[in-house]
């Protein structure tokens, strides 16, 4: 084994204390001078405690070219292992092994997309980042997106190819299908620090914004930036639309719940507790079985599988997993 420095560390008490933090919006990180013990590991582009030391790289997977990309998968970006593992969805319920593993460039996985071709889309967000393009199947990447990218923390597509990207700090930057230069950027109008993104079947693009603890809206077409006032949600990190009847479901990392939000209301349906620290979360919305939610969390190192409509989980996947800061459920 090697190691690679580390730009930040995280601690899971640091992070349900972001959403009061004055660095979100300024770009800054904590100092660390509240004695928080620094036991995590999560890259640059967040304003989490700063930390010298380094970390210890986990052993390098197998890696083929090629993976059968049939039936829905679900892609698990790990920023302890600095990759992306790859998971039937069909066998969660057995805690498979992954199928196939990329080994990301510099080693921060954070957001994940899919367009409609299939090519997986990864925010890097070592070193500035970048947003990568691997193919199809393939575990090679093909095209780095570096223009308008600052330390990239989520990704979103919609039916036209269009790619949202959220950036540390305080800016979301657009990418026509198949361009690598941003067609317009979003800033401003209360956005602090946007970190999840996710799109409704209207091409509405939806931002949990952890610095601001809030959840914004940006309506197809427009730059214009809302604040849904969701309530009972802080710190909100991850964030997800079942496109087919318009819910929400957000992680809420302060309060340790997912909470999901029928359209148009602010008061959470349902409110799931999370094991710690929920954090990525993504909804299948194209394949079967259409519905399936999945969400990580940081605390127990863990992905948990939800059914269509049920709020209890009915599959915990730990094998490969280290620190999953990234997630996306999808048929290639």
């Amino acid at each position: 084994m090697h190691t690679i420095p580390t730009h930040r560390a995280l601690s899971i008490a640091a992070l349900l204390a972001i959403a009061g933090c004055a660095a979100g919006s300024s770009g800054a990180p904590l100092s660390g001078s509240s004695g928080m013990a620094l036991a995590r590991f999560v890259h640059a582009g967040t304003p989490f405690a700063s930390f010298s030391g380094s970390r210890t790289r986990m052993p390098l997977r197998s890696v083929h070219p090629n993976y059968a990309a049939k039936g829905s998968l679900v892609f698990e970006g790990d920023q302890q292992e600095a990759a992306v593992n790859i998971y039937q969805t069909a066998d969660l319920s057995k805690n498979p092994s992954p199928i196939a593993t990329i080994h990301v460039e510099t080693g921060c996985p954070y957001g994940l997309a899919m367009d409609k071709k299939g090519t997986l889309y990864v925010a890097d967000n070592c070193a500035v980042g970048d947003v990568e393009e691997y193919p199809k199947g393939s575990t090679t990447e093909k095209v780095a997106i570096t223009d308008g990218i600052s330390y990239p923390l989520g990704l979103a597509m919609d039916k036209k190819g269009t790619l949202y990207v959220s950036n540390y700090p305080a800016a979301i930057t657009e990418y026509a299908f198949g361009t690598t230069t941003p067609s317009q950027t979003i800033t401003g109008q209360g956005l602090k620090d946007p970190f999840g993104l996710a799109l409704d079947k209207s091409g509405n693009l939806y931002v949990a914004d952890f610095g601001a603890s809030a959840v914004f809206e940006v309506k197809y077409g427009t730059t214009t930036v809302t604040n849904l006032g969701l309530e009972d949600c802080n710190s909100p990190t991850g964030i997800a639309v079942d496109q087919k009847n318009g819910y929400l479901w957000v992680t809420c990392e302060s309060g340790n719940t997912i909470n999901v939000y029928e359209p148009g209301q602010t008061t959470p349906t349902e409110q799931i507790t999370g094991q710690g620290s929920p954090y990525a979360i993504s909804i299948q919305n194209k394949g079967k079985p259409r519905g399936t939610v999945v969400e990580s969390d940081l605390k127990t190192d863990s992905v948990y599988a939800y059914e269509k409509g049920q709020y209890t989980s009915y599959a915990t996947l730990t094998n490969g997993i280290e620190l999953p800061t990234g997630l996306l459920i999808a048929k290639p």
